[in-house]
């Protein structure tokens, strides 16, 4: 009896490891399943998003004071979508505008979320995904000026970002001097101390900053309508489409919107 008990101990501990064994077989293919559709995107490094952005551009992309964490409009939507296509690990990098079509056509990151202008020329060297927000260019002055349109800076001095349509809008001024700056930031500073007339870049970035500096104020947008788009590698076509995929996702299910409220204050225009 004794022998006969054991028998069926033994017999029982062996068809609950079996089913003990099943369950760690699924989990492991569930697993196995998600770092799988992970590793189809081509990441640089599995598992890790690393985006390209010129920080700060506010309230697209920036840090808040005694913060080293980026926040904007851009990191909550790339975090949103990455989420979807089940990816955690979302690092955002500072990187010069102006430098960063390259190190994406070198490789460097998978992605740049940096409120790019989907354009034909940069089209030519980088892939951009789905427009995901439209916006006008706006010139943002000191509260006495006098500008009212972009004809009344003929002959001014126009500060921009190096590298932005903002820059290029200001060269198209006749008889303008553009200078060039790093970031935004910097136009807006030497704009607040009366080195330039004028500042020149997309309408929201131009908002915030009137409303952060009381000094300033948008002084008119410049009809355009224009289209950004995240961008990507040209020959990561996954990656890409992925992410065209999740910006649908999250526009049905009110993610888009929220975020949207959350940085402007209202809902999107439709």
């Amino acid at each position: 009896m004794r022998k006969l008990l054991t028998i069926l101990l033994i017999a029982a501990l062996a068809v609950g490891l079996a089913a003990c064994g099943d369950d760690d077989d699924g989990g492991d293919a569930a697993a196995t399943t998600g770092t799988t559709a992970t590793a189809d995107l081509g990441l640089i490094t599995p598992g890790v998003l690393t985006v390209a952005s010129d920080i700060p551009y506010a309230p697209f992309e920036f840090t808040e004071p005694g913060s080293s964490e980026p926040v904007g409009f851009d990191v909550d939507l790339v975090t949103a979508i990455a989420a979807e296509l089940g990816i955690e690990d979302v690092r955002f990098v500072d990187q010069g505008f102006d430098s960063i079509i390259l190190s994406i056509k070198q490789g460097r990151f998978d992605m740049s979320a940096s409120s790019w202008t989907v354009t034909p020329e940069r089209a030519e060297e980088v892939a951009f995904g789905e427009q995901y927000f439209s916006a006008n260019q706006a010139i943002l002055v000191q509260q006495d000026s006098t500008v009212t349109t972009l004809e009344d800076l003929e002959g001014a001095t126009i500060g921009a970002q190096r590298g932005t349509i903002g820059a290029d809008l200001a060269a198209s001024v006749p008889g303008a001097t553009v200078q060039r700056y790093d970031t935004g930031d910097d136009a807006f500073n030497a704009l607040a101390q009366g080195r330039v007339e004028a500042a020149i870049t997309d309408f929201p970035v131009v908002a915030y900053a009137a409303a952060q500096k009381p000094e300033l104020k948008v002084a008119a947008e410049v009809p355009g309508n224009l289209g950004l788009g995240l961008m990507f590698p040209q020959e990561n076509t996954a990656l890409r489409d992925a992410f065209d995929e999740g910006l649908a996702t999250i526009r049905a299910n009110g993610t888009y919107d929220r975020i949207y409220e959350k940085w402007f204050g209202e809902a999107p225009t439709p």
